[in-house]
């Protein structure tokens, strides 16, 4: 059975997106409990943030739709990445509503930066990481699309990040 270009599509949307953060792969790993990521230095060698997203490296290079990524930059800010379905999104800026546990917590500005992939840089305000802390449930809309993600231990991913950060820093 084939399922026509879009597996050779995510891999390279994958690639593309590892590509735009040089040595990605090859950086220090982080975990927290059922998230995965990495320190990203920019083209300079400069450390630039740390990101965990809600499934394993080899599971987001193989498919990078619906998912979601939490961020620290080197200032502390917590943004996210967050991945929806293909071809579901325009390139520009956005809105982003962000929902925790079916209670809406922020609105945040993003820039699409491929047909299914926004980052919200951050900084998200005191109020939402507060929601996020405690979330089982984060749910984004940008464009009338929404993705949802059943999550746990988000407290734990912001700590992770946060030491990547300290970590990196130094």
């Amino acid at each position: 059975m084939t399922h026509g270009p879009l597996p050779a599509i995510a891999a390279l949307a994958a690639a593309l997106f590892f590509s735009s953060c040089p040595g990605a792969l090859a950086q220090n790993r982080i975990e927290a409990p059922g998230w995965e990521g990495f320190a990203l230095r920019g083209s300079e060698g400069k450390f630039d943030r740390c990101v965990l997203y809600n499934r394993s490296i080899e599971a987001l290079s193989a498919s990078p739709y619906e998912m979601l990524g939490i961020t620290r930059g080197a200032a502390g800010q917590v943004g996210l990445l967050v991945f929806f379905t293909p071809g579901a999104l325009k390139r520009g800026n956005v809105a982003v509503n962000l929902k925790v546990d079916g209670r809406p917590v922020a609105a945040l500005s993003g820039a699409v930066i491929s047909d299914f992939h926004v980052n919200v840089a951050g900084p998200i305000g005191a109020n939402a990481l507060a929601a996020l802390r405690q979330a089982s449930r984060i749910e984004a809309t940008a464009e009338n699309k929404t993705v949802r993600f059943e999550v746990a231990d988000v407290d734990t991913v912001l700590d992770a990040l946060d030491e990547c950060v300290k970590a990196n820093t130094h």
